[in-house]
This record gives structure tokens, sequence and C-alpha cells, in this order.
């Protein structure tokens, strides 16, 4: 079962991605691909991958409405399969997590965006999961949350989920997922910090294969490339959401965050 919590996340007020020399939540050029910070000695930090959702700047910046979108995405993505392997608290947990601390935080926001509300949809995941509800039923109330991300997209602000906006977003979530696995190893033995990359991760990589070749065309090839090998290095190091007896050390995954910021950053 899911372990006791490392820490309290703090998804507001904590800003993950910020641009070279840039404070937190500094208003970056609209739609640019993020820096990916490095913590030094491959430490994750009392948060890891799990950063803050600036609720303002979500209304009027496409790159952190969508991120947004898909913090909420990875808890679905990530309860849903470890309801799969019968582990009904942890994922009535991941279901009821982004309620209180994105949804409720940008719920004003939503409305006047014209996104359709759907928090009794996320609730009732989450209570089917602690009631231990056949896995049919959960399954389709986690996809029923998940459609409704996805329909939000549509109400992006600005210029919407543009090609380079998602890659944007997916070399955040990545980055977060790079960090969240680093914590992970932090706190041996708890399932919650690993499974909270796992859908970070998850969450990177679906945007990725729904977007197709477009996001790619949106950046550099040499920005392209890194991002394909961060993900492939999560790959290897999220193989499913149960957590592995053993982990490997988060050096490849924080390698190929750090080559993903060198060449974001580079001229």
């Amino acid at each position: 079962m899911i372990g006791r919590r490392v820490s309290t996340k703090m998804w507001l007020g904590l800003g993950v991605f910020t641009m070279a020399g840039a404070p937190a939540f500094a208003q970056p050029a609209p739609q640019t691909i993020p820096s990916v910070p490095v913590t030094q000695g491959g430490e994750g930090g009392e948060a890891g991958g799990e950063g803050g959702i600036d609720p303002a700047r979500a209304e009027h910046d496409p790159v952190e409405f969508l991120i947004a979108m898909d913090v909420m995405a990875a808890h679905y993505v990530a309860g849903r399969d470890i309801y799969r392997l019968g582990e009904a608290q942890a994922a009535g947990e991941m279901f009821a997590h982004p309620i209180s601390e994105v949804y409720a935080e940008l719920e004003e926001v939503l409305a006047r965006l014209g996104v359709a509300e759907f928090r009794e949809a996320m609730e009732r995941a989450s209570a089917l999961a602690l009631d231990r509800a056949p896995l049919a039923e959960v399954e389709q109330a986690a996809a029923a949350v998940l459609a409704a991300l996805l329909a939000a997209e549509a109400h992006a602000p600005g210029g919407g989920a543009t090609p380079k906006a998602q890659a944007a977003v997916v070399a955040d979530m990545a980055g977060r997922a790079a960090q969240q696995y680093a914590a992970a190893l932090d706190a041996p033995g708890q399932l919650e910090p690993y499974l909270d990359g796992y859908g970070l991760y998850r969450a990177a990589a679906d945007r990725a294969a729904r977007a197709g070749a477009q996001w790619r065309a949106a950046q550099s090839a040499e920005v392209s490339a890194a991002l394909d090998a961060l993900l492939a290095a999560l790959a290897a190091a999220y193989p499913g959401p149960a957590r592995p007896v053993s982990m490997a050390g988060a050096g490849p995954v924080l390698a190929a965050a750090k080559r993903l910021s060198q060449a974001v950053d580079r001229p």
C-alpha cells in the first residue's frame, strides 16, 4: 500500500521550470521551451518534480494552462495503472490529490475560459477506487476525467495548444519526472513518490505521442533529440506503476535532463 507522505505537495508557489537566470514564475516569452533545472548531486529536493501551478498565469499562458492539465492527467494515469495492480488505496489517493491541489485553485480560471466543470468526475473516480469498485468502473471513471482534461485543451488561452506550446509542455513534464525520480530515491520503500514520477513521465510521453511529429518540428533538431533522449531515459527509469524492488541511480535521467537544459539554453 502507499506509504506515508514524505512532505506536503507544493503545487502552488514552487516553480519547477525557470528561464535561464530568471526567478520562478518570471514571465517568459510565450510558448518557449523552458529550461530544465538539475539539482546538484542527484538530489530531487523536498518536492522533487512536483512544482507549482500559477492560476493567474494559467489564465493567459497556454503553456502554463496545458501543464496544469497534464499535472492532473498524470495522477489519473498513475492511479488507473496502479489500481490495475490491486492498490486501491494508492489509486484513490492519486485521484484525490489534484482535486484540492490543482483543480480547486484553477476552478474560477477554468470557468472564465469556458471549460466544462469536471470536479464531480474527479471525485467519483477517487470514491470508486477507495471503495474497491470493479476495475472496469474505475477505468471508466478515470477515462472520463482524462477525456475532460483533453477537451479542456480547446480552451487554452493565448495561441492555444500549438505545436511549440506542446513541445514546451512535454519538456516541462519530462523534467518534472526526472526530478521526481531523484526524490523517490530519497524515500526508499515508499510507493507514492515513485508513482508521482511515473505519472509525470506518462503524461509527457502521452502528450508527445498525441502531438505526433509536429511538436518535434517546432524546435531545433538538437532540442528535439535531447528531449527524445530524456523520454527514453525516463522509460527505463519508470518501467511500470509499481515501484521496483531495486531502483537504479538517478544519474541517467538527471544527465539527460541537464543535456536538454543545455540544448534549450544554447543560443
